[in-house]
Formats: C-alpha cells, sequence, structure tokens
C-alpha cells in the first residue's frame, strides 16, 4: 500500500515538475540609462542614451523624473532601435533632478543631473 501510494506521489511530482517547465517565464527586460552631463546650466539639453535587452524593435521608453514620491512621465520619448535609444530633455529649473527611463514594467536605474 505504502509503495503504491510513493509511486502515485511521485509520478503527480513528475507531472507537475514537467509542466511548470513548460510554463517558464519569458527573459526579464532591462534598460541602462546614460546622461551626458551630471551638471547643467538652467536650459542646458542633456542627451539621454541607453541600451535594452527583451524590447522590441521600435517599443517607446519614457523619460520619467522623480517628484516627491511618484514618478512623472516627461514628454521626451524616443523609440527603441538596434537595442538601444537616444533622446533628450532640457531642464528650467535649478536643483537635482532624478531620472530614470521606462517601457512598460521594464524601468532603468536612476540617474542624477543638478542644475545650476
Amino acid at each position: 500500500m505504502r509503495i503504491a501510494a510513493v509511486a502515485v506521489a511521485s509520478a503527480a511530482l513528475v507531472a507537475a515538475g514537467a509542466t511548470a517547465a513548460v510554463a517558464a517565464p519569458a527573459p526579464a527586460s532591462s534598460i541602462t540609462l546614460k546622461a551626458s552631463a551630471g551638471t547643467v546650466r538652467v536650459g542646458d539639453v542633456v542627451t539621454f542614451t541607453g541600451k535594452v535587452d527583451g524590447i522590441k524593435e521600435g517599443s517607446k521608453v519614457t523619460l520619467q523624473v522623480k517628484d516627491g514620491k511618484k514618478w512623472v512621465s516627461l514628454p521626451a520619448t524616443a523609440k527603441v532601435s538596434k537595442a538601444a535609444y537616444k533622446l533628450t530633455d532640457k531642464f528650467d529649473k535649478k536643483g537635482v533632478e532624478v531620472l530614470r527611463v521606462k517601457d512598460g514594467s521594464a524601468v532603468s536605474k536612476n540617474v542624477s543631473v543638478t542644475v545650476r
């Protein structure tokens, strides 16, 4: 009786493992972000570049700025081409701006630009 129960449990585990292997999640998407300057003057244009992995050609990435605890999308966007992107933005007020780039659920690490 015990042998039969162990055999049934083992078969169930093997079947569950095979199902899990078939339903493996897709690889995670990633985005890098680099600013052309870390410190700029008010009105200067900053170029942001980066590479993407797992994001379709032609997808749109959006530059976001941190406003308190939330992220606000800026009008600066770019289309992914050859697994990379390039966009620009101009800063009109003094201070430290914390920025990131986003596409769907993929988000880059933050970069800071000091505006003087």
